[in-house]
């Protein structure tokens, strides 16, 4: 949960303290590294599509 609207602004869910914030996931490695930006989340499918993204990365390597 991002009560101060602090991470919505860095990362760009919003433009404004006050504004409507989008709903959107961010994957963030172990390093501090951005590993994906989902900007189009469908929260009845979110829990399902991170276990898919999370499969992949195992896979790949």
């Amino acid at each position: 949960m991002d009560t101060g609207r602090n991470l919505a602004l860095l990362y760009g869910a919003t433009d404004a303290p006050d504004g409507k914030i989008q709903r959107m996931a961010i994957i963030i490695d172990k390093a501090g590294k951005i590993v994906k930006i989902d900007k189009a989340v469908n929260a009845s499918r979110h829990g399902s599509d991170l276990v898919n993204f999370f499969k992949t990365l195992e896979s790949s390597d």
